[in-house]
């Protein structure tokens, strides 16, 4: 099976995690992060209720921020041209060389510490459009690379098993070379007014269709523009779309809620004990027969602002809902009986009389923690519905990941906390600018000279000295 089986949704986020923005990931099917900033602790947390995580690792380039990488590679292990290495200035990145068996024993060693030992699902391999940009008009050159490519995902299979592997661009070669290998492309700069009116394009959606039929490999999209129209296209194609307006450090909170996990039953309204017959029809009588003298009426001692907040939060999600995260969670398993009654909170929003009945059949002891329960949506989806909105956006410009060398990854989860106001609009200009240049550096995909396979390197790698530079 695919390991991207069942993914409806994902976001890419390259930025340092707080516990908010832990919570609302737990509402997507797929995240892709920067594993240096994460504690296999975090990502257990993002992960607890099946939400798959896939680890950053850069296969054609490596950065010179990237120190401990760096000083680790041999002479064979960057590509060169005419005796001379290839750098890209813009990104102040080489060219490596994936045929270098070295350097592929080095990739391995970076799974093996970043994603394996943190308990991530999988890699993200960025950069593979690389081999087809550089090497396409060099057949001999072309095919040693893709050989070389191959021979590291199949050690990678033997090594750490299914776990899932996604390469950025290099429609090519993936049709040529690493179908068989991977479980996933992805396509960035799918813009609707770009894709719908190119002929390439159009033939590329459907080559990738066959590729999904013959190899189940999914292709996964982003758009940086005219989000509802590239969703559409997206969802028309069988793709997986996230749209991304910004650099890949803000995080964008709420965009989705889940609303599976598990299916609430219907056995809670049977299981009502006899003595609370009166009761059963509505609040459900699950709670424990001790409670029958209160269920009849305590509905009524529920705090009128109380129920007033139960039925409306799942459906706006505030920020205020996050106090009563730490009850709903509690209500996941579904064999907590205690959590029973929570259950039919499943009921849409507008079913306002049915959420506060229930909760009011509780003895008016249980008041307090009644209401919120509540407000919890059903016991699959309350937790991440609430927890979706107080997720803030984060401060742009992917170098939060790239201002960390290798070398420190240890380094601490509070640091996005203590940048000043200041340094945050500094870095919300800086994802603006980004975005322009970004735009630029894909204006070729319009024409399709080229498929550009690395903007989410360029996107962590470009901003990375204008952040040390303030951060110095």
């Amino acid at each position: 099976m695919n390991p991207l089986d069942g993914v409806k949704n994902y976001q890419v986020y390259y930025g340092h995690p707080t516990e908010t923005i832990i919570k609302d990931m737990q509402n997507y099917d797929l995240v892709i992060i920067e594993p240096l900033h994460y504690t296999k602790a975090q990502v257990e947390q993002i992960k607890s209720r099946g939400t798959k995580v896939l680890g950053y690792i850069s296969v054609m380039e490596v950065a010179t921020w990237n120190t401990g990488l760096m000083s680790k590679l041999q002479s064979g292990d960057f590509f060169t041209r005419n005796g001379q290495r290839v750098h890209y200035p813009e990104w102040d990145s080489y060219l490596t060389n994936i045929a270098s068996p070295h350097f592929q024993g080095l990739l391995l060693t970076e799974i093996q510490n970043q994603v394996i030992a943190k308990g991530i699902d999988g890699v993200f391999m960025d950069t593979v459009g690389d081999i087809d940009n550089e090497h396409l008009n060099n057949p001999t050159v072309l095919k040693q690379q893709r050989d070389g490519l191959v021979n590291f995902l199949k050690e990678a299979r033997a090594r750490y098993g299914n776990i899932a592997m996604v390469q950025n661009w290099g429609f090519d070669t993936l049709e040529t070379s690493t179908a068989p290998y991977v479980d996933g492309i992805m396509w960035e700069s799918f813009n609707a007014d770009t894709i719908k009116s190119d002929a390439w394009s159009q033939n590329m959606i459907k080559k990738l269709q066959a590729v999904d039929t013959k190899h189940s490999v999914k292709t996964l999209t982003i758009s940086t523009r005219q989000s509802a129209e590239s969703h559409k296209l997206a969802a028309d194609s069988k793709f997986i779309h996230f749209h991304e307006a910004d650099a890949y450090v803000n995080w964008n909170a709420g965009l989705v809620t889940r609303t599976k996990d598990m299916a609430p039953t219907p056995a809670p309204v049977v299981v009502a004990p006899t003595t609370e017959t009166s009761t059963a029809t509505k609040p459900e009588a699950t709670k424990p027969a001790t409670e029958t003298s209160t269920a009849p009426k305590p509905e009524a001692t529920k705090p009128a602002t109380e129920t007033s907040t139960a039925p409306k939060p799942e459906a706006t999600k505030p920020a205020t809902e996050t106090s009563t995260a730490p009850k709903p969670e509690a209500t996941k398993p579904a064999t907590e009986t205690s959590t029973a009654p929570k259950p039919e909170a499943t009921k849409p929003a507008t079913e306002t009389s049915t959420a506060t009945k229930p909760v009011a059949t509780k003895p008016t002891t249980e008041t307090s923690t009644a209401p919120k329960p509540v407000a919890t949506k059903p016991a699959t989806e309350t937790s991440t519905a609430s927890k979706p909105t107080t997720a803030p956006t984060k401060p742009t410009a992917s170098t939060s990941t790239t201002t960390k060398p290798v070398e420190q990854k240890d380094s601490k989860q509070a640091e996005p906390k203590q940048k000043t106001e200041k340094e945050l609009k500094k870095d919300k200009k800086k994802a603006k600018k980004h975005a322009k240049k970004h735009a630029a550096k894909h204006a070729k995909f319009v024409e399709h000279e080229k498929a550009k396979g690395n903007m989410c390197a360029k996107a962590k790698h470009k901003t990375a000295g204008f952040l040390n530079f303030f951060k110095f």
